[in-house]
């Protein structure tokens, strides 16, 4: 078993450089933790919970949280529902809502939307192999992009298909409680409707070698994927969105980003082989 501790990969243009940030559970960094948290979310930038000073709500989402307006309650979203352990927020789109994960079935947010009520449009989820830490190779995360049309909480994600859409938004911020992960999106494309957790073991380096070689192997038509980024290794940190195709029920469109920012240094693993 190799160790990782301590570093968060940061793919640079045509580089691969290592950051030193502290681990999942360790102690804050105060010099990349709160410098970095205060430079992504301003100075009015309300997370975790955290009360005095907050901006005006803006009244969307799950208990009027909005990562528009950097603005974040985890107190108040777990009141509603404890499964919420993340936020997840894409500039340039519509996605902007609460990532459950549920203790009593993987598909349960399938089927029920982010205040645990049955519900066609479901709620952004993980399944339980995934852990909520976001300590994992890769998390993920599923939401819904309806085939018949009508809006999902995915469908934006086929704006990263477009390929100048894919160039010029590059980046996916996680909220969670007392932290903020941004990720850099470097894969967009379409492929087989079956599930990433059981078609990869991602606890192996091995496994994690697999869904790479198959994800840079395959240059089908359509996929995009963003130069410069070929360094990838077991040793990042990968979340995967997934949306059923809204053409093709067997085809799924993913988008594959990479962390590149810890604010309060808290992402950490060990890989064994």
């Amino acid at each position: 078993m190799k160790k990782f501790r301590n570093r968060l990969a940061v793919l640079a243009a045509a580089a691969v450089t290592a950051v030193l940030l502290g681990g999942c559970g360790g102690k804050e960094d105060p010099d990349s933790g709160n410098a970095g948290m205060a430079e992504v979310l301003g100075e009015k930038g309300v997370f975790a919970g955290e009360g005095e000073g907050k901006a005006e709500q803006s009244g969307t989402g799950i208990a009027g949280e909005s990562a528009k307006d950097t603005q974040v309650d985890f107190e108040a979203l777990k009141k509603e529902n404890p499964d919420i352990f993340a936020w997840l927020y894409i500039p340039g789109t519509d996605i902007d809502c609460p990532v459950l994960q549920s203790t009593q079935a993987d598909d349960f947010y399938e089927s029920h939307d982010a205040y645990g009520k049955e519900s066609g449009e479901g709620a952004l989820y993980t399944e339980l192999a995934n852990l909520t830490n976001m300590c994992d190779f890769n998390t993920v995360i599923h939401g819904k992009a309806p085939l018949d049309g009508e809006k999902g909480l995915f469908t934006d994600l086929y704006e990263f298909g477009n390929p100048d859409f894919f160039e010029n938004h590059k980046d996916i911020y996680l909220y969670m409680e007392g932290n903020l992960l941004t990720y850099t999106v470097f894969a967009a494309y379409e492929r087989e409707n079956d599930s990433l957790i059981r078609s990869y073991d991602f606890t192996y380096g091995g496994g994690c070698e697999k869904f790479l070689a198959d994800l840079y192997g395959a240059r089908e038509m359509g996929k995009n994927l963003r130069e410069g980024w070929e360094g990838i290794t077991p040793y990042n940190f990968l979340i995967t969105l997934t949306a059923r195709s809204g053409v093709d029920a067997d085809r799924q469109f993913v988008v594959v980003a990479a962390l590149t920012g810890d604010a309060a240094g808290k992402i950490d693993r060990a890989v064994e082989w």
